[in-house]
């Protein structure tokens, strides 16, 4: 979680969505997908990835969680069929539509996000 009330995070409070340039949501994109990585690889009790977002929604670059939202689309469905078989996928699922879920919420959307 980010600190909202932390001088620098109200400096860069943006309430209406900015766009952001094709280059940089790419290079955001790996971003997050390294960041849930780690999220994913410290069996699920670092919060970089969430906090990534959050970040981002708080600076109005809502396309920037709405991207790592589909990539955690992704994941989920790979998860879901490993989870059959696996454990650890299974704990890794459970974590991932945790994340999914709150990242949704503090977009404030609730419908199934679509990649572009």
């Amino acid at each position: 979680m980010i600190k909202t009330d932390a001088p620098i995070m109200q400096s860069i409070y943006q309430p209406e969505e900015v766009a952001v340039d094709d280059d940089r949501r790419e290079f955001l994109a790996q971003k997050g997908k390294a960041l849930y990585a780690k999220y994913c690889g410290t069996q699920g009790h670092g919060i970089c990835s969430e906090s990534f977002a959050e970040y981002h929604i708080w600076r109005g670059e809502y396309a920037v969680a709405r991207d790592f939202l589909v990539y955690l689309e992704t994941q989920l469905a790979d998860l879901h069929h490993q989870a059959l078989v696996d454990t650890q996928a299974a704990f890794q699922l459970t974590i991932t539509q945790g994340l999914f879920d709150r990242i949704q919420a503090l977009l404030g959307e609730t419908e199934t996000v679509l990649a572009i």
